[in-house]
């Protein structure tokens, strides 16, 4: 079961990702958690002014959106994105770009620990100049899809590396979050 801690941040990137108010319902369903606990953090987050709560739904504000990069930052994330191109390489309805700020040291365990936590699929590529590299076998992307690669082009800087997850809710998509942060944060 996730932390507190860990369904917040998540909840953060949901909003952060989100171009529409989000009503209480659905973010409890994209976060497979309660009403209640959403309730709850939704109200310590407008306490501390991180999310904005209107009648279509919550929104992040710019303190949130701060907040968000830098907890997400601690853990060793310095971006989040949807990138909706790798549904067709991988699966599920929802798909999230997680640019990391070191490189994943063993590639098919953090895949299979994306997959435990949820995500129907994973995919970890590395961005080298103007390439973007599948490890271990350091096959180019734009072999499988040129339309992913052109899109991790517009939002990822050179020699990065991004985990990209997916998954049926934004729960699944998530779990690096889970992964990283766990034991990177306490707040």
């Amino acid at each position: 079961m996730k932390t507190r801690e860990v369904a917040y941040l998540q909840l953060l990137a949901i909003l952060h990702n989100s171009n529409t108010p989000r009503g209480r319902k659905n973010l409890a369903e994209e976060l497979k958690i309660g009403e209640g606990i959403v309730r709850t953090l939704l109200e310590g987050g407008r306490e501390l002014g991180h999310v904005a709560v209107l009648k279509g739904g919550v929104k992040i504000t710019n303190t949130g959106q701060i907040f968000l990069k830098e907890a997400l930052g601690l853990c060793g994330i310095a971006d989040i994105f949807t990138v909706e191109e790798a549904r067709k390489l991988l699966c599920g309805k929802r798909c999230v770009a997680h640019v990391m700020g070191e490189s994943v040291q063993d590639v098919v365990a953090t895949r299979d620990s994306l997959v435990r936590l949820g995500a129907c699929g994973a995919l970890i590529v590395e961005r080298r100049g103007d390439t973007f590299l599948l490890p271990p076998l350091e096959e180019p992307l734009e072999k499988y899809s040129p339309q992913l690669a052109e899109t991790l082009k517009t939002h990822v800087g050179h020699n990065a590396t991004i985990v990209i997850a997916c998954g049926d809710t934004y729960s699944d998509t998530l779990g690096l979050i889970e992964l990283k942060c766990s034991k990177a944060l306490i707040i």
